[in-house]
């Protein structure tokens, strides 16, 4: 069966961090609302309605009353994931900018030896293939608008 939402309704769903626990714990195993509530902390009743009610045709009941992800569920959870996983690559080429600047300045204020201009040229090379890697294959100009 295939099911249809238009993409403000998926982003509106996700858009609330008990929505995705609650998409999490389901893509581990489907769940009953008694098991969700404790999982999640939540004390009202009325307030894990009221967020799976939003979920609606990212989760179904079963034959047996326990929650599970649809396909549709499965997707985006895995936006959530990737969303994220950006979001460290992003951290990641900015702590390797400043450390390779870092060691740049050092190796320079120390006076270049043969060590420092090996270091040099090793941290170099490593910078460009992780550049290469970062911006080529994944694309992280584009998480900064450029």
């Amino acid at each position: 069966m295939v099911i249809h939402l238009r993409e403000e309704e998926i982003f509106e769903a996700i858009s609330h961090p008990i929505r995705i626990k609650i998409l999490k714990l389901l893509s581990e195993k489907p769940r009953t609302f008694s098991e969700l509530k404790r999982k999640l902390g939540i004390k009202s009743s009325g307030k894990l309605d009221y967020h799976i009610k939003k979920l609606d045709k990212l989760i179904i009941v079963d034959n047996d009353g326990r929650y599970t992800l649809t396909s549709l569920g499965y997707a985006a959870l895995q936006t959530v994931n990737n969303v994220r996983r950006i979001g460290w690559q992003k951290r990641a080429f900015i702590i390797a900018c400043a450390s390779y600047s870092l060691i740049l300045a050092l190796t320079l204020w120390k006076m270049p030896s043969k060590v420092a201009l090996l270091c040099l040229i090793l941290t170099t090379a490593w910078f460009v293939y992780y550049s290469y890697i970062a911006i080529v294959k994944r694309g992280v100009l584009r998480m900064f608008g450029i």
